[in-house]
């Protein structure tokens, strides 16, 4: 199959979104398809990876007047919104001349820049719903840090991106993500699916697990240091730590000075931003992982890794990753320092951490990525092969 991957941008350091996408391409290249990523912004370091491991990728022009790794002024963020409605109404003419190349299938996994009418294309196209973008343009629900309800302005675009959905065929990583999205106002299209991203990582937890019973218990926090990962309150919780036991914080992003500030104290280990050989470590030396975002989750691929390393998760009630079972293979706790804390002094317990252990182990079956990517293929003929009994759109053979 002919496929190409719509991505907004691949700026480092990569998001979930970015990674799950760059590594579906990598699937999909290694199973004999002709893949080409597409995004907006790219940086020369991740650009050169692609073209050293044979992934082709087209820039294309952005309607995005600032790097989406920067905080533009308020005039700035106000044209930026304005377009991408605009883009949701009428494809700007550079994506529309790639739509109309000979796709067997067009895989959407942002659309900020390019505005989501690209949906609405001449071929067969999915969208894998990562955030909240399409109801909510902080893309995370809260309002002053608390989950709200739509307003009123956020319901008016909606309907306006609403229209642009018709055709698609939506993908969902978690069945709440969806709830969500439905109670902001989003029209499900005629074709919905509720499928969990599969994710791999070299060097499971079964190879590594007789590290962790040496030493100290290791917390790990992996993602980005932004106030909807629930840093300030892991911080909180953390104090001035816990005997016999360590706190390691890896990630980048606009609260890396009160990480570094906490790090200098001793109180904690602040390890920058990982890449794969990094985090793969940082795994393997990890107790627990630590997901206390103060946000709905979608489907965060650290907590994926962390099954996949074997460790148990503990994380809090609004975040719920899908990949946490409470007391399965993890802990989800009230999203507060008192009760983040003690569940992680409840994970000292080394019984206590090799149940969850064997629990993760247990759901790491479902995240096997050859199974996702089959089932992902399968989604793609079955829409294509729908979308041309329509008489919408031709497929290629």
């Amino acid at each position: 199959m002919k496929i190409a991957q719509f991505i907004s941008s691949l700026l480092a350091p990569l998001g979930g979104a970015e990674q799950y996408c760059l590594e579906l391409s990598r699937w999909l290249r290694d199973a004999g398809h002709d893949v080409t990523v597409v995004t907006g912004w790219i940086s020369p370091d991740v650009a050169a990876t692609l073209a050293a491991e044979g992934i082709a990728v087209r820039l294309l022009h952005s309607a995005r007047p600032y790097p989406p790794d920067r905080k533009g002024s308020r005039p700035a963020a106000a044209l930026f919104h304005a377009l991408d409605l605009l883009g949701s109404i009428r494809t700007p003419s550079a994506v529309r001349g790639v739509l109309a190349e000979e796709w067997d299938v067009v895989h959407v996994h942002r659309v900020a820049g390019f505005g989501s009418a690209l949906l609405n294309g001449p071929r067969p196209t999915v969208l894998t719903v990562h955030d909240y973008a399409l109801v909510d343009t902080s893309t995370t629900l809260l309002r002053d840090g608390v989950e709200a309800t739509a307003p009123w302005l956020q319901r008016r675009r909606t309907t306006v991106i609403n229209r642009s959905l018709r055709r698609a065929r939506l993908v969902f990583p978690s069945a709440r993500l969806r709830e969500k999205h439905v109670a902001w106002g989003l029209e499900l299209p005629e074709k919905t699916d509720v499928l969990p991203h599969g994710w791999r990582i070299a060097g499971s937890g079964a190879a590594v697990a007789g590290v962790r019973d040496v030493g100290p218990v290791v917390f790990l926090f992996l993602g980005k240091l932004i106030p909807e990962k629930g840093v300030l309150l892991l911080l909180e919780a953390w104090g001035d730590g816990m005997p016999g036991a360590e706190l390691w914080i890896a990630g980048a992003g606009v609260l890396e000075p009160e990480v570094s500030a906490a790090a200098a104290t001793g109180r904690l280990h602040g390890l920058g931003w990982l890449d794969e050989t990094g985090r793969r470590a940082a795994l393997a030396a990890a107790s627990v992982l630590v997901l206390p975002s103060v946000w709905p989750e979608n489907f965060p691929l650290s907590a994926a890794e962390g099954v996949l390393a074997g460790l148990p998760l503990v994380s809090t009630t609004i975040a719920s990753p899908p990949v946490l079972v409470d007391g399965v293979n993890g802990l989800l706790v009230s999203p507060d320092a008192a009760s983040l804390r003690s569940a992680m002094q409840r994970l000292l317990d080394p019984a206590l951490r090799s149940t969850l252990a064997d629990g993760a182990r247990e759901v790491a079956r479902d995240l096997d990525f050859d199974t996702h990517g089959a089932r992902l293929l399968a989604l793609y003929s079955d829409h294509g092969a729908h979308r041309a009994a329509s008489g919408r759109v031709e497929v290629s053979p």
